[in-house]
């Protein structure tokens, strides 16, 4: 049994592309994109919005984590390590450590929040099944195609069929996996 990416249409104007986009969205399908060489009037407004808080709450968790560990890594060096004594001041001095432990936690906020940001937008992807459907290479040059993956919890290839060939598709094709 062969296990499909998806099912891909092909549309010769971007206002069918467009229309298939507004059905699928209406329809609630939540895995698609479109392709295509010119930007699509109000296409933002079709396309399934994959907005979350993961990458927010790793990055205001990394920017706690950071902040603790950058202001313990100098306590631990000031006060339990090497205390000096320096004109009778305490050894744990906080205003000193926020500077160093600021930019500690900037850092791990940083680096943390671009991993994150990688991680979810599944990068860096070595191999992209839609690049195998027929006649792909033309997304970049006269044709836009609308591609609904099998993952979708609505995936049903007839029904898609029936969709994409309402909306004069070109050819429709499953995109193997």
């Amino acid at each position: 049994m062969t296990k499909f990416y998806g099912l891909i249409g092909e549309f010769r104007t971007s206002g069918e592309a467009a229309a298939v986009a507004r059905e699928l969205r209406e329809a609630g399908f939540a895995r698609w994109d479109v392709y295509g060489p010119a930007p699509l009037e109000d296409i933002e407004h079709a396309t399934p919005t994959r907005r979350g808080i993961v990458i927010t709450a790793i990055m205001v968790a990394a920017a706690i984590v950071g902040a603790c560990w950058g202001y313990f890594l100098q306590y631990w060096g000031a006060v339990i390590d090497f205390p000096i004594n320096v004109g009778g001041r305490p050894l744990n001095g906080w205003p000193g450590f926020v500077p160093s432990a600021w930019e500690i936690c900037a850092l791990f906020t940083v680096y943390f929040g671009f991993f994150a940001f990688l991680a979810s937008c599944r990068l860096p992807r070595l191999h992209q099944p839609i690049f195998a459907a027929p006649h792909f290479e033309r997304a970049t040059q006269d044709r836009f195609f609308v591609c609904v993956e099998a993952a979708d919890a609505r995936y049903d290839a007839a029904r898609l069929r029936e969709i994409f060939a309402r909306h004069d598709a070109v050819a429709t094709s499953e995109v193997p996996a």
